[in-house]
C-alpha cells in the first residue's frame, strides 16, 4: 500500500517538474522566432509618430457657413446701402455677411417692441382677457382711443402690426407690473441673451435711450422670431382689430411694406418678418428676416435710413447682393470654395 502511494507522489512530482521546465524554458530562449503569445512584453520608449504623419490621414473640418464666391470682394461697403448703419447676417449661424458701421450703437425707436413682446410671452398673460384703454395708455397714434375696450390678443397685433405705442403700454399695464418692473425684465432678457449693446429705458421705443448695436439688433429679432406667437404676428399685413361693445372694426396695416409690396420685391409673403422703428434722434430703421427660394435665410438690419422708403429698398437691396454673392453649404461649388 505504501509503495503505491509512493509511486503516487513521485508521479506527480515529476509532472509539476515538467511544468516547470517547460514554463522556464519559454520565458528564458524566447527569440525572434518564438511566436509572440509565448513572449512577455518589454519595457521601453513608446514609439514616436513623425510630425504631421497622423494629421494628413484625418478628414478635413469644413465650415458651415455661408462663404462669399468671390473672397476678394470687399464686403465693408455697398452703395446700394446709404443708411447709417447696416448688417446681414445668416439667420442660421450668426455670421455677418455684410457689415457697415454695425457695431455702432444707435436707437432702436420701435424695433424696442420686439424685446417688449418676448418679456410679455415670458409673463403669464391672458390673452382672452381684456383692457380698456385709458389716457395715460395713449401715445400719440390712431389705432385706438380712449375708452375702448379691446382683448389683450387684438392689442397685441396692433401693437406688432401697425406698430401701436397705446396697445403696447396697455398691454405692459395689463401684465401686472410697472413700468419700472418691466423695463427691468426687459434689460435682464437682453443679457441672457447676450445682447451686449442692447439696453431699454421703456417698453414703446419712443426714448432715444432704447438703444443697441446693428449687429445686436439682427441678432434681436432672431431670438424674437423663435417665438411662434410673434414670427406669426409680424408676417400679417392687413389686420382688423374688434372694439368690444358693437363698435366697427378697425383696420391696421403692417408698417413693413415689403410684406404689402408697397415697396415691390421678389420675396414671397411667407419668407418676410420684420419690424420698423422710427423717431427723429434715430432715423428711419427696419430689421427683417428674408429667405431665397433656396431656403436660405438672412437677417437684415438697416439703421438711420433717410427715408421711410429708403429703409425697405436698402434692406431689399442688401439682400439680394448678399443671396448673390454667397454660396451655402447645401450648394453647389462650395467645396471648391473651402480646398
Amino acid at each position: 500500500m505504501l509503495s503505491k502511494f509512493s509511486d503516487f507522489l513521485s508521479s506527480i512530482g515529476v509532472m509539476l517538474a515538467g511544468i516547470f521546465l517547460l514554463f522556464f524554458s519559454s520565458v528564458y530562449f524566447a527569440s525572434a522566432d518564438t511566436p509572440s503569445f509565448l513572449q512577455f512584453p518589454t519595457s521601453g520608449k513608446r514609439a514616436q509618430v513623425a510630425e504631421g504623419a497622423a494629421l494628413e490621414n484625418l478628414p478635413i473640418s469644413k465650415p458651415a457657413v455661408p462663404l462669399l464666391k468671390n473672397p476678394d470682394l470687399k464686403i465693408d461697403n455697398l452703395a446700394t446701402v446709404a443708411a447709417a448703419s447696416a448688417v446681414a447676417v445668416d439667420a442660421k449661424t450668426k455670421t455677418i455677411l455684410f457689415n457697415k458701421n454695425a457695431g455702432e450703437i444707435r436707437s432702436l425707436a420701435s424695433i424696442t417692441k420686439l424685446m417688449t413682446a418676448m418679456v410679455l410671452l415670458d409673463l403669464p398673460m391672458q390673452w382672452n382677457s381684456s383692457a380698456t384703454i385709458t389716457e395715460e395708455d395713449m401715445a400719440g397714434d390712431h389705432h385706438v382711443e380712449v375708452g375702448e375696450r379691446f382683448t389683450l390678443e387684438d392689442l397685441w397685433h396692433v401693437a406688432l402690426i401697425g406698430s401701436s405705442n397705446t396697445a403696447i403700454k396697455a398691454l405692459v399695464r395689463s401684465s401686472g407690473l410697472s413700468q419700472e418692473q418691466f423695463v427691468a425684465l426687459m434689460n435682464q432678457k437682453a443679457k441672457e441673451l447676450r445682447l451686449s449693446s442692447a439696453r431699454f429705458n421703456e417698453p414703446t421705443g419712443l426714448s432715444e435711450k432704447n438703444m443697441a448695436s446693428g449687429v445686436d439688433t439682427a441678432r434681436l429679432l432672431i431670438d424674437a422670431l423663435t417665438f411662434d406667437k410673434i414670427y406669426s404676428t409680424v408676417q400679417i399685413g392687413e389686420y382688423y382689430a374688434h372694439p368690444l361693445g358693437g363698435k366697427k372694426a378697425r383696420r391696421v396695416w403692417t408698417t413693413n411694406w415689403l410684406l404689402t409690396d408697397w415697396i415691390p420685391n421678389n420675396f414671397k409673403v411667407e419668407n418676410i418678418a420684420g419690424k420698423t422703428g422710427y423717431i427723429d434722434s434715430s432715423g428711419y430703421n427696419f430689421v427683417v428676416s428674408l429667405s431665397n427660394e433656396k431656403t436660405h435665410t438672412i437677417t437684415v438690419a438697416v439703421l438711420g435710413a433717410a427715408s421711410n422708403e429708403a429703409r425697405f429698398s436698402e434692406a431689399r437691396d442688401l439682400a439680394e447682393w448678399v443671396f448673390a454673392n454667397y454660396t451655402w453649404p447645401d450648394e453647389e461649388g462650395y467645396g471648391k470654395l473651402i480646398q
